[in-house]
């Protein structure tokens, strides 16, 4: 039985739903509440092995979309009974850095495979348990690919995969993750755009009236 609460925070690159989780749990880590912080893909260790070859550039136009697809379904499966599961069935707010609604929002609407296809795989691998809310960052492609190759000339780092992707892929992507928050009354959408203090002060009034009801 799942007693804790499992938060999940989605968008496109560079939204900034990385630095709002991390908040989060710093804030709930203060008010003394049992928290754990993860991510999709590499929340354990096989997941990282699976991650490494998922986000490697040279990989790019070689790995196959449903290959891509069935990699990151291998991950949650690994993520959910070895790590999200038993901190929920002990009380934990679990915090997840992208969930099941990336893998529909990336492979299906980005990479255009069929949504009931990857759907199928996903239900018999999530077993029932979905987020209590979904923080979606929402920003604009032009902003998102803006973000990230600011990012990699200030720490000197390497675009991964994704990154690199045409701005129609991460055009696609966030159409789909908005058409998912509109199927999905778990959703909470926000201006990625807001400042980082902003942002952080609606999710924590969200989280709080929910705890509230736990």
């Amino acid at each position: 039985m799942v007693k804790g609460l499992f938060i999940t925070f989605e968008g496109i690159e560079g939204c900034g739903k990385s630095t709002q989780a991390k908040l989060l749990k710093e804030y709930l880590e203060k008010k003394g509440l049992k928290t754990i912080l993860s991510m999709e893909p590499g929340g354990t260790e096989i997941g990282q092995k699976i991650r490494n070859i998922l986000v490697d550039p040279k990989y790019k136009g070689i790995l196959h979309p449903v290959t891509e697809a069935l990699l990151y379904q291998a991950d949650r499966n690994q993520h959910l009974k070895e790590k999200i599961i038993p901190h929920l069935n002990n009380g934990y707010v679990v915090i997840c850095d992208r969930y099941q609604h990336s893998s529909l929002a990336y492979q299906c609407y980005g990479r255009e495979l069929d949504i009931e296809k990857i759907e199928w795989v996903f239900r018999n691998i999530v077993e029932g348990i979905e987020p209590d809310i979904v923080f979606l960052i929402d920003i604009d492609e032009e902003t998102s690919l803006k973000r990230v190759n600011k990012r990699a000339q200030v720490e000197n780092i390497e675009l991964s995969r994704f990154e690199i992707e045409h701005k129609n892929f991460h055009k696609r992507v966030r159409q789909g993750f908005l058409a998912l928050a509109k199927e999905n009354n778990n959703f909470v959408v926000i201006d990625g755009k807001k400042s980082i203090e902003d942002i952080h002060k609606e999710i924590v009034s969200i989280v709080e009236k929910r705890l509230k009801n736990v």
